[in-house]
């Protein structure tokens, strides 16, 4: 099965959008406090979603 064409383009709006989202959000930050945001997430995500193997 694959995405249509239509399907694909509609992803790539919905990715570029998010990204602009995400610039927009994260850019008055700064890099230390990027750097805190990331870990935070990073320990967030682990209890969410344990690696494989874990």
């Amino acid at each position: 099965m694959a995405l249509t064409r239509a399907g694909r383009e509609l992803i790539d709006r919905a990715f570029a959008d998010h990204m602009r989202n995400e610039r927009e959000l994260l850019g008055g930050l700064d890099a230390d406090q990027a750097a805190a945001l990331e870990g935070l997430l990073t320990v967030w995500l682990a209890k969410l979603e344990p690696p494989p193997g874990a």
